[in-house]
């Protein structure tokens, strides 16, 4: 209970006028930023080091320090640029059968506080009670090696829309509501489904100062009943897209693994939360035995992560753009730490 949740901005709604037709007339999707371009996603991930004209004339010491920048330094590949048009159309797309302003949106809140109501058993009948309501959320799986920078790139993503967005007008009428358009949680170590839905409440109350996880997540509490006020929350407060990094972790746990990965299937495909799901290769173990589960856990395909090739084009572009961008900024520090060694 004690990782450190990724938390983004908190804004005012400003609403879009909406490129695509389907997108228009609903609030959640009108709220959010423009869809980004190519130079948009260049502009917002790329990090480059600075080194200002007196830190390049400093004693070598102090350069050496000044060298450690270049371990910041972020430059969007192929692959950022697919991970980003993926996460924008399924955050946007699960919009698209949860418009709040649809009386098929209230009907499914109205349905899990009525749940609630049953919470000992409300579990085992969640998808009958639901799946009269269409669901138009994808789910996604990026899988890639230890340390290839999957954390990196989804934190960063994420991070160029506002983690929450405040709602009270919309079109001249009242329109009271909190839009939380992303959430990311890690799995726990040890696979534990209870401190998964404990971590969740965490998120909400360190984002919104509510008090869910000390109302919900009491150490008695029944896993089945976390995971039912989870569902009901991630509705309520119209979740664009949970993302849960280290899946591998599951792997530790015999018992919550099914458990899980149907929990994620609800989540998408009844109740309508688009979800990613991040792993190490560890992590395709977890689907090996089940192909319906593979298959549903990422409705929108995988993606797999892996070293790039040597005549690839994310292997060309970083050496190209690289050297080219960076060779000159970098030359005077490079002689410093010839110097320093």
């Amino acid at each position: 209970m004690n990782n450190v949740v990724l938390k983004g901005d908190m804004e005012e709604a400003s609403y879009k006028t909406q490129m695509l037709t389907e997108y228009a007339h609903n609030p959640f999707i009108e709220a959010l930023p423009p869809i980004f371009d190519e130079d948009d996603v260049l502009d917002r991930f790329m990090v480059t080091p600075r080194i200002s004209e007196q830190e390049k004339k400093s004693a070598a010491n102090i350069r050496y320090h000044v060298l450690k920048r270049v371990k910041n330094f972020i430059q969007p590949l192929p692959i950022h640029f697919e991970v980003e048009r993926r996460l924008s159309t399924l955050i946007r797309r699960g919009y698209l059968a949860r418009n709040p302003l649809d009386k098929l949106f209230l009907e499914r809140i109205r349905i899990l506080h009525h749940l609630r109501e049953d919470e000992e058993q409300a579990h085992q009948y969640i998808d009958e009670r639901l799946n009269h309501i269409r669901s138009t959320a994808d789910s996604l799986s990026i899988i890639g090696i230890s340390g290839i920078g999957k954390t990196t790139a989804i934190e960063r993503l994420l991070l160029m829309y506002p983690q929450a967005i405040k709602h009270e007008l919309y079109e001249g009428q009242p329109f009271n509501r909190t839009q939380i358009v992303w959430l990311k949680i890690d799995c726990p170590y040890d696979g534990s489904l209870s401190t998964l839905c404990k971590s969740f409440f965490k998120a909400i109350d360190d984002l919104l100062g509510t008090r869910y996880l000390e109302k919900f997540g009491y150490l008695n509490r029944v896993t089945s009943t976390m995971l039912l006020h989870m569902t009901s929350l991630a509705s309520m407060y119209g979740i664009g897209v949970l993302v849960i990094d280290e899946i591998q972790h599951l792997l530790h746990s015999k018992n919550d693994q099914e458990e899980m990965l149907n929990f994620f299937v609800t989540l998408s495909n009844t109740v309508g939360i688009p979800t990613v799901l991040i792993g190490t290769s560890k992590a395709q173990q977890l689907f090996k035995g089940n192909f319906r589960q593979a298959r549903r856990a990422a409705s929108d395909g995988s993606i797999i992560w892996d070293r790039m090739e040597e005549d690839s084009e994310g292997f060309l572009l970083r050496n190209s753009m690289g050297i080219s961008m960076f060779k000159d900024s970098f030359r005077t520090n490079r002689r410093a730490e010839k110097n320093i060694l």
